[in-house]
């Protein structure tokens, strides 16, 4: 245990949670670390989710309840934030749970390599069955550069732009708001955010629950305007790392070819009214995806199977080949 304990804002969004959200709490307010504000931002809800917060801030003085109109998540976040007064901020989402021991082994960690970052793993459960299976997780604990952790973090090696698998001291966040009104938040700003802590301290420890709602696991993307923000940020992404980090450039390269991949794909086999409503949006990106076709020839982090991939969609040959080279 920290000889002094900090205090941790852990901040929790929530909106029509009602099934999910006092697991979730109580998986915080059960903590073998004590020293907590838990920040509940109601973001809206038309089911009993606010009342839930209301009784749990009767229950236990260290709950603060904020009611507010919904605005997203991002929104509900801000708000979170705007209102902490912990040393160090933690975010959950209210339909997963962290493991009883989660804060004092992560804190514990950050006292020991004197850093403001530490990055834990995951659980992915299956929301019909209960079953509970390894998700994104550090092999070993390590300490590391800003760097190593951002390039970690664009190629999934044991950890990914997700806040919620992270505890951040509160300074790190001072000059940050997650974009509101867009998806895909935390990979638009976390790897700022961490760029931003020198160094920081991988965990083994998969602490967090990751819940996949039941149908979420199988369900067909929905592919709106929204659908396209990821790739909106790691062009961003790209541009930002190529000027003031080109060491890690190749690994951002390689988010952003992953991003523009995935429009490619879901526009293949998509319905035919909805390729042509994102024609525009289809041409652009194999437009950008082949600047990088020598990247993708010559680099070490994609597969066989993903260069064949990526040159049948440039030559627009994917839907007519798919079957031979991606047999199930």
């Amino acid at each position: 245990m920290m000889c002094c304990q900090p205090k941790i804002s852990v901040i929790i969004p929530v909106y029509n949670v009602e099934e999910y959200l006092v697991k979730c709490v109580d998986s915080i307010l059960n903590q073998t670390y004590r020293k907590l504000e838990v920040i509940l931002v109601n973001d809206g809800s038309r089911d009993s989710s606010g009342s839930i917060c209301d009784d749990f801030a009767r229950k236990d003085a260290r709950v603060r309840v904020i009611h507010k109109e919904n605005g997203g998540l991002s929104s509900a976040r801000n708000a979170g934030m705007d209102a902490a007064a912990g040393e160090y901020i933690s975010f959950i989402d209210s339909d997963d749970w962290i493991e009883p021991d989660s804060y004092e082994r992560l804190l514990g960690l950050m006292e020991r390599y004197q850093v403001k970052l530490v990055c834990g793993g995951n659980w992915d459960v299956n929301g019909a069955t209960g079953e509970k299976t390894l998700g994104i997780c550090p092999k070993e604990e390590a300490l590391v550069t800003a760097e190593e952790f951002v390039g970690r973090m664009f190629l999934w090696d044991g950890c990914d732009s997700s806040v919620c698998d992270k505890i951040f001291h509160r300074s790190l966040l001072a000059n940050f708001r997650f974009p509101e009104g867009q998806v895909s938040e935390d990979v638009a700003i976390t790897y700022k955010i961490v760029l931003g802590a020198e160094r920081a301290v991988l965990s083994s420890y998969p602490f967090y629950n990751y819940y996949h709602r039941v149908g979420s696991i199988s369900r067909a993307v929905e592919i709106t305007d929204k659908f396209f923000h990821f790739s909106r940020h790691t062009e961003a992404i790209c541009s930002y790392i190529r000027e003031h980090h080109p060491a890690i450039e190749p690994q951002a390269r390689y988010l952003r070819v992953r991003a523009l991949a995935h429009i490619l794909l879901n526009l293949e086999q998509a319905e035919e009214k909805v390729r042509k409503q994102f024609a525009e949006e289809y041409r652009h990106a194999r437009k950008e995806l082949r600047k990088h076709t020598g990247f993708i020839m010559k680099s070490p982090y994609f597969s066989k199977k993903e260069k064949i991939t990526n040159v049948l969609l440039n030559l627009n040959l994917y839907r007519t080949l798919r079957p031979i080279f991606h047999r199930e």
